[in-house]
């Protein structure tokens, strides 16, 4: 028996139901799990045995099917003893606890993946926004162009559209559009013009019309490719730390049980990795191997693909309505095995028909795709073909391709009579020499209708001379019909502060130059930016080439000026650039928008600095709202406000987010701060012309749904918080009576209101 127990279970089962066994009682304890706590459970105790319910056992992530089973008042319990030996258990009368010391096999299992890098907290927002970007050109003080574009975000949904003006006058629109994308399956749909591109065999163009196909930067935490896997055990809690090449890649906590590291993300390449598991105590395994990662296979099961359908739109850049024939487009790729991966293509037209397959697959060392493909045009067969191999690895990189073509192969953007290169061969090779210094050698060979067989080696070093100057060395020699050039591009790059500059030295076919580049990029924020180059013929020639550039990014633009002296001629630049937006009802003159943006909101609070990604974009204006105009979409935004610029009446819950945005529309994130204010004064009772102090009662007012409550002191004084300005009906508790009062909170934006003395007219 269960020395003591009689004590447990004599204070607790007074509040449980009777047993049917005289000899169970029943106690509620702590229930631990190798030391894991997992809450109260109610038990029955039973001549040196406990009975648990199985759901209560389930819940803390044990498989108790197997054990032995009564059910007790309708409900199924498991004898623990029946669960040995892969469950042992003990009583702890001190502290109420039932401690469990489970083998791995019956705990539950779990599974990680490599999405678990997915930033904590992450809120994906989907507001209604709208943007609209402009530049504006003036070429030589002469001949002006313009861009506009424009979009719309509703939830998920996207309409865009762009207008250019051609220095001739003319007008032409861009791409227009409504782009519709899932972030829960990966699928975007666009309706209207679209680039749209095949693989290595297969055609590219501008169309106009339906397309469907998979977006994996939907979700950029996503893991396409096959990753590392690992499979184990743990008796406790513990760690697994993931080494690849020596560097520490992840660190995955793991409970008590089996567990599963699924499709953590490798660099590609060859990676010696090394697990180390260490448990609750200290002990540690580890684990090694050598793996070959890739980054062109898909994860066993996953698709990736495009369909597409509609008219090819021709002319883009000097016609807005110029479409024609009908075309169709679509590639479908499918991970088989973590190791291959299969795809097909087919595309066509009213005079095309072109298709075929390709795979990918990974090699003890290595990654090689193949893929061949047949076409008919105009009646005319033809096929093609490709090759390719590619290994990175620690020491060595390696990659080579071949691709042939006969001379009437056809796709959707190469017809069967223009001139193509039936044989293109790239070869090349990147090692290390020492450290520091590495060297890349390359090799290519192209056999076209054009301009016959031609050959170019070159080679390629670079070396890191101090923390701010590098060496760099390029040379070629070239091989075309019967004429041979060299050509040999050498300089040093160096980096002072926020100055990056080159100093070059070129050899063209005997013709010499030299050149010298400064510049300064632009900052994230407001800022000036400039470059500055300039070359010189060294072969005499009097008149150098100079290509200098200022510019200026404010908080509502960018402006540019440029002036070239090319050959002997002088050409000037003027250009600016900007934006309009609209977002949680309020309107922002800004930067170009590119790919997202948001609005902090900082409700009736002035003067708030903003930050993304710890950089400083401004700050809030009379509302209270700051625009921030270029974020990553999808990606774990981190936007933060400071709490040093809150006034001392306000409070804020919290100072930083991570938010997700949507492709090219807006986020409204929201900093909510509530004003402190302090409501004091003294109740008085009237108590038929004779006054009297409640003191120690208490005075209730009823605002706006909610209940406000303080304590009456012994002169009578009390204190309510942030009680919102306006009347209300109030009630005083005293001694067993009641009395009404109405209070009156005046509009002011001070620290302390002080209300004086209030009378209450007791009942």
């Amino acid at each position: 028996m269960f020395p003591g127990h009689f004590r447990l279970s004599l204070v607790l089962m007074l509040f449980l139901p009777s047993v049917v066994n005289a000899a169970d009682q029943r106690a509620i304890l702590e229930l631990r799990v190798n030391e894991v706590k997992k809450g109260e459970v109610a038990v029955v105790l039973r001549d040196g045995d406990v009975l648990v319910k199985l759901k209560d056992l389930q819940a803390a992530g044990l498989r108790a099917h197997a054990g032995q089973q009564e059910s007790l008042q309708d409900e199924p319990y498991v004898l623990l003893s029946s669960l040995a030996p892969q469950v042992s258990f003990k009583i702890d009368e001190k502290d109420l606890s039932l401690n469990l010391t489970a083998q791995p096999s019956i705990l539950g299992f779990n599974r990680y993946d490599a999405q678990s890098n997915r930033p904590a907290g992450i809120v994906y927002n989907e507001d209604s926004s709208g943007f609209c970007n402009y530049s504006v050109g003036l070429r030589d003080l002469k001949y002006a162009n313009a861009f506009t574009e424009a979009g719309i975000s509703v939830k998920n949904g996207l309409l865009y559209s762009a207008v250019s003006r051609n220095e001739n006058g003319s007008f032409v629109r861009g791409l227009s559009n409504l782009t519709i994308s899932n972030r829960e399956n990966l699928n975007r749909t666009v309706v209207g013009d679209r680039l749209v591109a095949s693989d290595v065999l297969g055609g590219s163009l501008v169309m106009g019309g339906v397309s469907f196909f998979r977006e994996f930067s939907l979700d950029p935490y996503f893991v396409r490719n096959p990753g590392l896997n690992y499979s184990g055990a743990v008796a406790t809690p513990s760690t697994v730390d993931v080494y690849v090449n020596g560097q520490l890649l992840r660190r995955v906590p793991v409970p008590p049980g089996q567990f599963e590291l699924k499709d953590l993300p490798v660099p590609a390449g060859v990676a010696d990795t090394r697990l180390v598991l260490r448990d609750a105590f200290g002990r540690e395994q580890e684990i090694g191997s050598q793996y070959y990662f890739t980054s062109g296979l898909l994860k066993e099961g996953l698709h990736e693909f495009s369909y597409n359908f509609g008219i090819r739109r021709n002319n883009l850049a000097t016609d807005s309505w110029d479409y024609g024939p009908l075309v169709f487009l679509a590639r479908h790729r499918l991970g088989i095995t973590d190791s291959l991966t299969a795809a097909l293509r087919l595309e066509g037209s009213s005079s095309v028909v072109s298709g075929g397959t390709s795979f990918s697959f990974r090699l003890p060392l290595g990654e090689m795709e193949l893929a061949t493909a047949a076409s008919a045009g105009e009646g005319t067969p033809g096929g093609a073909a490709f090759v390719g191999f590619s290994y990175l690895g620690q020491n060595l990189n390696f990659g080579a391709s071949a691709r042939l073509m006969s001379p009437h192969y056809t796709t959707t953007s190469l017809s069967f009579l223009d001139k193509r290169s039936w044989l293109q061969f790239n070869t090349l090779v990147g090692f290390p020499i020492i450290y520091g210094i590495g060297v890349s050698l390359r090799y290519t060979h192209e056999n076209s209708q054009i301009d016959q067989q031609s050959h170019r080696f070159s080679v390629a070093t670079t070396a890191r001379l101090t923390n701010q100057i590098s060496l760099f060395v390029n040379a070629g020699l070239s091989k075309q019909k019967s004429r041979n050039s060299g050509d040999v591009f050498t300089g040093l790059t160096f980096l002072f502060g926020e100055t990056t500059g080159t100093l070059s030295f070129q050899n063209f076919e005997g013709t010499s130059s030299g050149a010298l580049t400064l510049q300064k990029s632009l900052p994230v924020g407001s800022g000036f930016g400039y470059r500055l180059q300039a070359n010189s013929n060294m072969e005499g020639s009097p008149s150098p080439t100079v290509d200098s550039l200022v510019q200026y990014q404010g908080p509502y633009g960018r402006y540019e000026a440029n002036y070239t002296r090319l050959n002997g001629q002088n050409s000037t630049l003027l250009s600016t650039a900007g934006g309009l937006a609209v977002i949680g009802g309020d309107f922002f003159v800004t930067r170009p928008v590119q790919d997202s943006f948001a609005l902090i909101q900082v409700p009736g609070v002035r003067g708030v600095r903003g930050f993304s990604s710890n950089q400083e974009v401004g700050s809030s204006n009379t509302r209270g709202n700051l625009f921030v105009p270029n974020l990553l979409p999808y990606y774990g935004n981190k936007l933060g406000i400071s709490d040093k610029d809150i006034p001392l009446n306000y409070t804020v819950a919290a100072t930083e987010k991570v938010v997700a945005t949507p492709f090219r529309g807006g986020a409204v994130v929201t900093f909510p701060v509530q004003r402190v204010q302090m409501i004091v004064g003294k109740i008085v009772l009237d108590d038929s012309g004779a006054v009297a102090i409640p003191a120690y009662g208490q005075l209730t007012v009823s605002a706006n749904g909610k209940q406000f409550d303080s304590p009456i002191g012994k002169q009578g004084e009390f204190y309510l918080e942030n009680l919102p300005a306006g009347r209300y009906a109030a009630t005083v508790q005293y001694r067993e009576q009641a009395c009404n009062l109405v209070v009156d909170v005046p509009d002011v934006d001070a620290l302390e209101i002080k209300l004086g003395r209030l009378k209450c007219q007791l009942h």
